[in-house]
């Protein structure tokens, strides 16, 4: 399929906090028409130059796209090869000082295949479907959302829970830490009119699921001015907020789909119910080797488990 991307939008603010931990790619509110890769990372705030971590990340991601990208298609050895490639960039600005520095990512890239998601932490991606609903909404790897999915909580306690801003996956700069897997998903099911949105947390404490699906819904305002409610909305916010919204123009050669409604609760930190279409293909966790570490000083299980949980 080709599909052609009208213009995006952004914003980037830095809320109550003293500094600016988030970044994006492109780094621009109103990036070049028809750009296929994107990307918004939330330093973790609980290690030292998380501001470090998400600017590293994202300027690899720049360069990689530069030099490797390739519009036709992108896949597991894709998504592995730019994951390694910023693994290697956010270790080799580690010092002493900063070696436990990282980052959440969520990126996207839209190519002949589909669009490939992908996300490591709790900054989110949405696929949205005007008029029909959150066709694919990321799971958070989130404290709080492990125990939802335990059965410990419910989603009604998740949403103002106390450790909400605990993640368990994040990139981080320590090469003694096994690398986190980013979970990656290939949306095949995609149609002129829809909307990609990226966003870091913070702008999660503002704009609620039915709040996104009222704006994109609007038809009697722009994408700009959509982004401009938002980012109005989320000026405020106790986290920095950084947002991309992406819309889907055109899509050739697009493949009739099963429209049949249904109703569920996500099973992420939100109580929302959201409407899917169809059942959306599995998830996977896409990895790459660890090859800085020797076996003796690997860490165990348990240790990494530990070494997982960091302070936004």
């Amino acid at each position: 399929m080709k599909i052609t991307i009208g213009q995006a939008y952004s914003f980037y603010q830095i809320g109550q906090r003293g500094n600016q931990e988030d970044a994006r790619y492109p780094d621009s509110d109103c990036p070049t028409k028809g750009g296929c890769y994107y990307a918004v990372c939330d330093g973790v705030g609980g290690n030292d130059k998380g501001e470090v971590a998400s600017s590293t990340v994202c300027q690899s991601i720049g360069r990689w796209v530069e030099q490797h990208a390739n519009y036709t298609a992108f896949g597991k050895v894709e998504m592995q090869d730019l994951l390694e490639t910023a693994y290697n960039d956010l270790r080799g600005v580690a010092t002493d000082d900063n070696r436990d520095m990282a980052t959440t990512l969520t990126f996207a890239a839209i190519h002949d295949r589909g669009i490939t998601v992908a996300h490591i932490g709790d900054s989110r991606i949405y696929h949205i479907r005007p008029n029909v609903g959150i066709m694919y909404r990321s799971d958070d790897h989130s404290l709080v959302n492990s125990l939802v999915h335990a059965g410990v909580i419910g989603p009604e306690e998740a949403e103002n829970h106390p450790r909400s801003n605990v993640i368990t996956r994040c990139m981080t700069a320590n090469s003694s830490e096994e690398p986190a897997a980013a979970a990656t998903l290939l949306i095949e099911d995609v149609e002129a009119g829809d909307y990609l949105f990226l966003c870091s947390d913070g702008v999660l404490h503002c704009v609620s699921d039915e709040d996104l699906l009222e704006w994109l819904e609007d038809k009697s305002t722009g994408d700009e001015e959509k982004m401009h409610k938002m980012a109005e909305r989320c000026r405020n916010s106790s986290d920095n907020n950084t947002a991309y919204l992406i819309p889907i123009e055109a899509v050739d050669d697009e493949k009739e789909t099963d429209n049949t409604i249904v109703d569920v609760t996500n099973e992420s930190q939100s109580p929302q119910t959201v409407t899917i279409v169809k059942n959306r293909p599995t998830v996977n966790d896409v990895r790459i080797e660890q090859k800085s570490e020797s076996k003796e000083d690997s860490p165990s299980g348990l240790k990494k488990f530990f070494n997982s949980i960091f302070h936004k």
